[in-house]
């Protein structure tokens, strides 16, 4: 019998009117951490022009964890996946000559999160 993947991806808006500013900040914190590791990964991918998750994640994984072990192990795994899905798109986008810059650069306020890293309550 086949196995199917589904794979959820959804859009979230996060109303901070009565968050307290130490919670913002570290929001802040951890996307201006995600930016900047997004940018290490893409800025590697794009100098050994490489589009394999994999091979990113076997160069890169380790030494992420390494600096930034406070961080969920997951949250390295799923920028991995986001660098090199990005860094794809921009190698075919260049080749049908869509793209004017040299290399991608990461600037969103976006975070990809796996099943580990979040838990959605639709029932209440």
């Amino acid at each position: 019998m086949p196995v199917e993947e589904i794979k959820l991806i959804a859009s979230f808006r996060v109303d901070l009117t009565d968050v307290d500013e130490a919670a913002i900040s570290e929001i802040h914190r951890l996307f201006k951490e995600y930016q900047r590791i997004m940018n290490e990964l893409i800025e590697h991918a794009h100098s050994h022009r490489t589009t394999s998750f994999i091979s990113l994640h076997h160069v890169k994984y380790h030494e992420l964890r390494q600096r930034y072990p406070t961080l969920p192990s997951h949250y390295i795994d799923t920028t991995c996946r986001h660098a090199a899905s990005i860094y794809k798109s921009f190698i075919e986008l260049n080749k049908m000559g869509v793209c004017e810059k040299e290399k991608p650069v990461f600037k969103r306020w976006t975070i990809w999160l796996d099943d580990h890293l979040f838990k959605l309550d639709v029932e209440g």
